[in-house]
């Protein structure tokens, strides 16, 4: 019988031999199981304390659609409004352990995928740039390495773009590895980064800001039993006193700490306050618990230039709770939220342009957004809600109430982003639907969320 999304899972999550179907923090909503029961269904999710008008668009993507991997990992590029996506297990292939090598790019402003897998020259290591030649060395095409589980960003230096990967695990061990890719000029390498290397890791969450890269947590292998890793590094990009540019370990490692609860090993990470800090909570499940809830103790603030972390504690309104696992966003404070399209007249354009309207903002304080995805009242499919968080000083939390018009768009929606001030579920239209022989799920599918924005610590929206 179709469904509206994925189901939640039957059985404890810490039985059988780990596989990347049993590991992967998405595993519970990709795999395809009867409805919990008995002591073994997950709480239900605590009742809609708000509900706020909002509107939802769905959005026939085009192109080279990536398949719906499992465990893939994605990142945004704010200025250029793109999204990446990269590697992941085949969901079609569930005895492999090895990953994939996908990587794709969705431009936002055209609604459409390229497939960037084979596009990709490689740099060696012992390449030495000469600033006077001209034209661009005959570099090889080479896919990135295949890798699930890798931390990713994107910042800006030298007037580039570059996209990071940190870690990951290729089929048999994590890695320490650090990856950039050009992404103007479409070629990769290894960086060689000085000081104490960091410990070899998957899962991690990394976050990018101008020439440093903030990496927190992780766990050592896929084993739902690893614990996680309770550390955080950070990487600079200097020049300074050095002929050629150079990256360092500043903090190799260094423990987070004791007073921070457990975050598990699927941290998700955002820069806030224009890079001043970083917000960090809980994003898969920590260890072998089904579900999770978040608290005003595990919702932590790290400050980036004193590498201090604070948590949430005097933080106003309800967390989200029983979730199986929860994506993170920020808006960009004082910035208007986009609007949803105004449908054009039907007839004969006009010959004078129309008037437009401004459409009236209001400033907001800096804000996230967290997607979690919980269990629906049938308690058989999981559909995501969300949440508006008002960073301190506001320091409140509010929920959306997006679950229910998400379940009538009778879709499988699986990953958020937030670019600029957008927000996007992406997933496969025909993915809520249990088929024998069913073709490959791809991400053909984005719908885009127009909320009702909290403006303040009132109940003022816009």
């Amino acid at each position: 019988m179709p469904g509206h999304g994925p189901r939640a899972p039957g059985g404890s999550a810490s039985s059988g031999s780990p596989s990347h179907r049993h590991y992967h923090p998405y595993a519970t909503a990709a795999t395809v199981a009867g409805g919990s029961t008995g002591s073994n269904r997950p709480p239900q999710s605590p009742p809609v304390a708000e509900s706020v008008p909002s509107k939802l668009t769905k959005i026939k993507l085009k192109g080279d659609q990536p398949f719906f991997n499992d465990w893939e990992i994605t990142a945004v590029d704010h200025a250029r409004e793109r999204v990446y996506i990269y590697g992941g297990f085949r969901p079609d292939d569930k005895n492999s352990e090895l990953p994939t090598c996908d990587f794709h790019c969705l431009d936002l402003k055209t609604m459409k995928w390229d497939n960037l897998t084979d596009c990709l020259r490689f740099r060696p290591g012992n390449f030495v740039a000469d600033p006077f030649r001209k034209d661009g060395p005959a570099f090889e095409l080479r896919r990135l390495p295949a890798l699930a589980g890798a931390a990713i960003a994107i910042t800006s230096l030298h007037h580039g773009t570059f996209l990071f990967l940190c870690g990951g695990f290729d089929g048999e061990n994590p890695t320490s590895d650090l990856i950039a890719v050009d992404l103007d000029d479409a070629v990769w390498w290894f960086v060689e980064v000085q000081g104490h290397p960091i410990r070899p890791r998957m899962s991690a969450a990394m976050v990018a800001i101008n020439n440093q890269l903030f990496i927190f947590g992780g766990q050592n292998d896929p084993d739902d039993d690893s614990p996680p890793i309770r550390t955080y590094s950070i990487a600079v990009y200097c020049t300074m006193y050095k002929p050629q540019t150079g990256w360092t370990w500043m903090v190799s490692d260094a423990p987070m700490p004791p007073d921070i609860p457990l975050l598990g090993s699927n941290i998700q990470a955002v820069s806030v306050y224009n890079g001043q800090k970083i917000l960090l909570t809980q994003g898969g499940r920590v260890k072998n618990v089904a579900t999770m809830d978040l608290s005003r103790e595990s919702t932590v603030l790290f400050h980036t230039e004193n590498h201090t972390f604070q948590d949430a504690r005097a933080t106003m309104g309800a967390f989200p709770k029983g979730f199986y696992w929860l994506q993170l966003g920020s808006l960009v404070a004082g910035a208007p939220l986009s609007a949803p399209p105004t449908p054009r007249r039907r007839g004969r354009p006009p010959k004078a342009p129309l008037a437009v309207t401004p459409v009236p903002t209001h400033d907001f304080p800096p804000s996230a957004v967290m997607f979690a995805w919980v269990l629906h009242s049938n308690k058989e499919h999981i559909v995501p809600e969300a949440w508006q968080y008002l960073l301190p000083p506001a320091e409140r939390i509010r929920c959306l109430g997006l679950r229910e018009s998400i379940w009538q768009l009778n879709v499988d929606l699986q990953r958020f982003v937030a670019v600029g001030n957008r927000l996007i579920l992406l997933g496969n239209e025909d993915g809520r639907d249990v088929q024998v022989d069913k073709p490959i799920p791809r991400l053909d599918l984005a719908v885009e969320i127009f909320p009702s924005i909290s403006c303040s610590e009132t109940q003022n929206v816009i």
